[in-house]
């Protein structure tokens, strides 16, 4: 081999160990100013931990962690089939205690260590509810809006299997031969465009309460006879979520400073001539599935547990997380309180961003639709649990 022949392969070498370690450094965790600033595996790159003391929770000696324990405790059945090597032990002491809260708050300190998540940074928290409409499970008269199953061919493609980067980033489409094409928008399925394969699980009387329920993602059938029935999320067609609230503001249907989902309701039920092409929209369309009892389920697969349960980004923090927040009510008092991360929602993207569950009925719907708060989170990692992996 000649001479320049050497030189052309070194040159490739560097070029080729230029490219990796420019990769590295683009990769790399970020550390934080603090030096013992601790990351997990279960954390991308750009979700910084660090740690701080119990002293610096804002009000966690004040807290209600009676109120808190069944969240925590259904969380536990989450992280403990994730991780039992970290959880198993741990949750089975904390379940044992029950709802002491002197002794949980005792038990947390003692056995976690709260960590900063992107210190100093804030984010935005907003609210939602579980609805209570009137259904039947049979089409009759004034019950004529279909609430359907997940159709049978409708494709659920996790792309974290494909790359970690795309952690909790679900596509729902459809086959086309060898391809995956995007499903039928919510106007094809509604107006009867393209027929999709789909079985009628229920019918409601109003299309905005329909709407509304496909929002929050789960919520109760009142049924004719008196009976209530849980109803939770299937899956969805894939498409783009869009909030129709800005929608309305921007075509000035709602008076200014006009925004709340009661308000947004009524409009939709006031307005039925103009309410579907509106609610068209949001192409986003949400399947369903009967529950045996009432009762929200959260993408983690457990009951939500009103003022407890938290709606998380799962690509930047795992399902199941105990999590303390800090952000303010929507009377503008403090909001500070041990939390789960037990469900997801198509709005809630970011590395600090919840949507807090303020539980079932009309109460609940003033409180969530009203919600729009600076925050922050800190998450709670067993103390054996060195390397920070969850």
């Amino acid at each position: 081999m000649n001479f320049r022949a050497w030189i052309a392969i070194a040159a490739v070498v560097v070029f080729i160990t230029g490219l990796l370690n420019y990769a590295e450094k683009k990769t790399a965790k970020t550390v934080s100013s603090d030096s013992d600033a601790v990351f997990s595996d279960s954390f991308p790159p750009d979700v910084t931990l660090t740690p701080v003391g119990f002293d610096g929770l804002t009000g966690f000696a004040a807290d209600d962690f009676v109120d808190a324990f069944p969240a925590l405790k259904s969380s536990c059945g989450v992280l403990s089939a994730k991780n039992p090597s970290v959880w198993k032990d741990f949750c089975a002491k904390m379940v044992g205690i029950g709802a002491d809260g002197k002794k949980l708050r005792a038990f947390i300190m003692k056995n976690m260590h709260p960590y900063a998540v992107n210190k100093g940074k804030k984010g935005l928290f907003t609210g939602y509810y579980e609805p209570e409409i009137d259904g039947s499970l049979i089409k009759k008269t004034g019950y004529d809006v279909p609430v359907y199953a997940l159709p049978d061919d409708i494709v659920k493609i996790d792309l974290g299997k494909f790359n970690p980067k795309y952690r909790g980033e679900v596509l729902f489409g459809k086959k086309d031969g060898a391809e995956i094409k995007p499903y039928s928008t919510r106007r094809e399925i509604e107006t009867g465009a393209v027929k999709i394969p789909a079985k009628a699980i229920a019918w409601v009387k109003e299309p905005a309460d329909l709407f509304v329920l496909q929002i929050q993602g789960s919520g109760v059938l009142r049924l004719p006879d008196g009976k209530r029935i849980g109803i939770g999320y299937a899956g969805n067609n894939g498409r783009a979520f869009t909030g129709i609230g800005a929608v309305m503001a921007k075509r000035g249907l709602l008076k200014k400073g006009v925004s709340t989902m009661a308000e947004i309701k009524q409009w939709l039920i006031d307005n039925p001539t103009k309410a579907q092409s509106l609610m068209h929209e949001n192409r986003r369309y949400i399947f369903f599935k009967l529950l045996k009892t009432p009762g929200a389920v959260g993408a983690a697969g457990v009951r939500l547990t009103a003022g407890r349960s938290l709606a998380v980004d799962p690509a930047f923090m795992p399902l199941g997380s105990f999590l303390w927040l800090e952000t303010t009510a929507p009377d503008g008092s403090a909001l500070n309180r041990l939390m789960t991360a037990q469900d997801t929602g198509s709005a809630i993207k970011g590395a600090i961003r919840g949507d807090f569950f303020w539980g079932r009925g009309d109460q609940a719907l003033k409180q969530a639709g009203r919600m729009k708060s600076e925050g922050t989170y800190f998450v709670l990692l067993p103390a054996n649990d060195t390397d920070g992996r969850q």
